[in-house]
């Protein structure tokens, strides 16, 4: 626990890597039809939710994206404004300090 300095990273191409897979805090996840709700344990009624597209599925240009519902301790929706969106999203979850 970081309490009372900041995180440094100093050495170029060093960084934070943080694990995925069942309850992870981050993870890929796949649309169908413009939506996909992501099944984690880790996500409170607090967490901020980044969204990345990674991979355009059926859109020829990034669609927007968004956290669209979220229950604490369960899970997440994410929608793109797409409906017909395939793209695969990348997604984390940071708790405020």
């Amino acid at each position: 626990q970081l309490q009372t300095a900041d995180f440094d990273v100093s050495t170029a191409g060093r960084g934070l890597r943080v694990a995925e897979g069942a309850n992870a805090k981050q993870g890929l996840a796949t649309l169908a039809a413009g939506t996909v709700v992501v099944a984690t344990t880790a996500v409170t009624a607090n967490s901020r939710i980044f969204l990345t597209a990674q991979v355009l599925g059926t859109v020829a240009v990034p669609s927007a994206l968004c956290v669209s519902a979220r229950t604490a301790g369960t899970s997440f929706t994410i929608l793109s404004s797409a409906a017909t969106d395939t793209s695969k999203v990348a997604w984390e979850i940071f708790e405020p300090g």
